[in-house]
């Protein structure tokens, strides 16, 4: 198998180091830098990780040239931060990756949507060679019989409670708190739909593509505030941004020495939509994606029995379909043998 990925994720590097990377592997292999010199690239790119997934008939000459890239970018050192998986290895990581085992929530269901969009992006631009096509395709029709066969994911807690239990924490009735949601992802569509569901009324979207946000504003019956007046969440409660803004969209300004009232801001973008100091005035607590995540992993802890079966159910699988498509492999080799001798 000619497939190998390099990636970061939240268990080896801290959140300035990924945003940086984040930013440097969407310029360099985002959908318009797929394939480079008979390099084949798919990004993954979520809050939690950044991946480079590659094919080429010389891995080891591809693996030099993205970390060559990437130094050319990034001026922190990087190099033993990065992991890296080859061939069968490289199917194993993905398919764990896809079925919410690698995730900082255990078993979330965002990740599997996430990496769905990252080749159905990849395949909208270039035609793939058939390995990536194997590697993305068997990868999430394991991780889809997996959860399914296991209700992974089913119980546990995740990124949706994590918020509200903080707004708990601050407000003595967050449900009649004013909310601003800016962005439109899929995670912030999740939260709205869950506080929906729990009664908060005061909820309004910001989103830089108004149509995209007209459809929650109808789905939800919740309001929309123009993108050129993002100025206004100081007059919000509580603001969660889940965008794909390369820059900051919260800085620190004077005005926000003279807010008198609690203002709770969740930043679950990597990289960052709020800057970090917003978090040093008086009246603002700021939380990033691996504050929210460290606050799930302890209680994930006590809730992770029994994935042993789930692990040894993906090895089977691993197991089974790269032996098949070895096997196919050789055969066509065979084939052509015989024809060329004849």
């Amino acid at each position: 198998m000619h497939l190998g990925v390099v990636g970061i994720n939240h268990k080896l590097a801290d959140l300035k180091l990924r945003e940086q990377l984040a930013k440097a592997c969407q310029k360099l292999f985002g959908k318009f830098n797929t394939v480079v010199h008979d390099h084949y690239f798919v990004l993954l790119s979520t809050c939690n990780r950044t991946e480079v997934y590659f094919s080429s008939e010389d891995l080891a000459s591809t693996h030099s040239y993205i970390f060559s890239l990437l130094r050319s970018e990034v001026e922190e050192e990087f190099d033993h931060k990065l992991y890296s998986y080859f061939g069968v290895d490289c199917f194993y990581h993905l398919t764990r990756v896809t079925a919410g085992l690698d995730s900082a929530i255990l078993g979330e269901t965002e990740i599997q949507g996430q990496v769905k969009a990252a080749y159905e992006g990849a395949v909208e631009y270039l035609a793939l060679p058939k390995e990536l096509h194997f590697l993305f395709q068997k990868s999430l029709g394991i991780a889809k019989k997996i959860r399914s066969d296991f209700a992974l994911g089913r119980g546990m807690p995740n990124l949706e409670d994590a918020i509200y239990q903080t707004g708990q924490h601050l407000f003595h009735q967050p449900e009649q708190a004013n909310l601003l949601f800016v962005g439109a992802s899929e995670i912030n569509q999740k939260i709205l739909s869950s506080f929906k569901m729990k009664g908060f009324q005061n909820m309004t979207i910001c989103n830089r593509s108004e149509t995209q946000s007209a459809q929650l504003v109808e789905l939800l019956g919740i309001r929309q505030l123009p993108w050129e007046r993002l100025n206004e969440w100081k007059s919000f409660d509580w603001i969660v941004l889940g965008t794909k803004s390369p820059d900051y969209l919260v800085k620190k300004e004077p005005a926000l020495n003279y807010i008198e009232e609690q203002k709770l801001v969740i930043d679950l973008s990597v990289p960052r939509n709020v800057e970090p100091a917003v978090g040093q005035y008086r009246n603002i607590t700021l939380l990033n994606i691996d504050e929210i995540n460290r606050m799930l992993q302890i209680r994930c802890r006590k809730m992770t029995e029994g994935l042993v079966g789930v692990e040894r159910k993906i090895s089977e699988a691993i197991q089974y379909h790269s032996s098949r498509y070895l096997d196919r492999s050789q055969s066509k080799i065979a084939v052509l043998a015989v024809s060329h001798c004849g």
